[in-house]
């Protein structure tokens, strides 16, 4: 009963309004005729004469200002192309709260820092891994937003460059942090602060359900990789983005909410109870990128097999099967996403979050918790 009181003030409080919505994208079309002087076209679309003779890589004079745009041997398309370039990335740059962003990014770090001590203590219980989930997702989607977000950075730039054959600089850096934060130990950004990751993993920690499911990673990569390369075609060849169609992070966002995104969106939550992380495993792009990355993670579960009795307690533990793949010394091992559960059971400390190795001299000894 206490479960469930929980998940209905949960739900209440996602159906609010959040206090930083999704940004309308649409950029304005560009407007332009032979005849119109570069003054003209820039206050026609709206825009910096100065920035529109850069982008058409004109010298900036009061006589290029002031000439047709036939003078400078360039054709509408390009003259529109130009333009267009301009207006999208001002609309995508308006749509941005940096100031919120930088909190943001700023906080994710502090997280991921405060999760790598903990873990090396091994101070993460089952208990407090479900209070940090829900504080994460509580501040980082609830309060602060769906914007930005670890799927959006992929998502949206795939989108943005095949119907616009535009690349938004800010988005490709915030990706590289995102995937930085991977680097630094095994997908922390996922396992403790993306919102929805955050959300679907607190759901799958408090669910009634006492027989998971765990489908083989194998059937999960599968169908993600086929996501992936689906979405990237289609966003290339129609352009159309079917997964901002559904963007589960609208959540955080509810007034951008559709009837389709939202009956997904409560399938993916139903899920979440019998199944680790449905969306990150079967769909997202970012939990696709940041699983490669994964493989040059400095923190990340280290195994002592001489420390280790075999008991099988992390594999049983472990909701993505990392562990027993780490175990069986396999190349190609599921997503970990830093969840501390096989540390918090392990009997002997045979498993450690670490960046050595944890199979050195000093650490042969067997302990038994207490």
């Amino acid at each position: 009963m206490k479960r469930l009181f929980i998940l209905v003030i949960t739900v209440m409080l996602l159906l609010s309004n959040s206090l930083m919505v999704l940004a309308a994208k649409e950029a304005p079309q560009s407007v332009l005729q032979p005849d119109w002087t570069i003054d003209q076209i820039a206050k026609e679309n709206n825009l910096d004469a100065a920035v529109l003779l850069k982008q058409l890589a004109i010298a900036d004079t009061p006589a290029t200002r002031a000439a047709k745009l036939q003078a400078f041997n360039i054709s509408n398309d390009q003259a529109n192309a130009a333009i267009r370039k301009i207006l999208v990335l001002s609309t995508e740059e308006k749509s941005k709260n940096w100031k919120l962003i930088l909190l943001k990014f700023s906080l994710w770090w502090i997280v991921a820092i405060m999760a790598i001590l903990l873990m090396k203590r091994n101070w993460v219980t089952p208990r407090r891994r479900t209070w940090f989930l829900a504080g994460a997702f509580t501040i980082f989607g609830i309060l602060l937003g769906s914007d930005p977000s670890p799927m959006g950075t992929v998502k949206d730039a795939i989108a943005l460059y095949g119907a616009e054959r535009i690349i938004f600089p800010p988005r490709l850096v915030a990706f590289m942090i995102f995937t930085l934060l991977v680097v630094v130990g095994n997908k922390l950004i996922c396992g403790w602060g993306c919102q929805f990751g955050t959300l679907q993993d607190w759901l799958y920690q408090v669910s009634p359900v006492k027989k998971k499911i765990r489908i083989p990673f194998a059937v999960t990569n599968s169908i993600r990789i086929i996501v992936f390369i689906a979405f990237t075609i289609v966003a290339f060849a129609v352009p159309f983005d079917f997964i901002g169609m559904i963007d589960p992070f609208k959540i955080f966002a509810p007034s951008h909410l559709t009837m389709v995104s939202g009956v997904i969106i409560v399938a993916l939550l139903f899920l979440s109870l019998f199944f680790y992380r449905p969306w990150c495993t079967l769909a997202c792009p970012f939990g696709l990128t940041g699983w490669l990355a994964e493989y040059f993670s400095w923190y990340r579960i280290r195994w002592n097999h001489e420390r280790c009795i075999r008991c099988n307690a992390c594999r049983l533990a472990c909701p993505t099967g990392y562990t027993e793949h780490l175990l069986n010394k396999d190349n190609i091992k599921p997503d970990c996403y830093s969840c501390a559960a096989c540390l918090a059971v392990c009997p002997t400390n045979a498993l450690q979050y670490n960046r050595k190795s944890a199979n050195e001299p000093t650490q042969n000894r067997i302990i038994i918790k207490g």
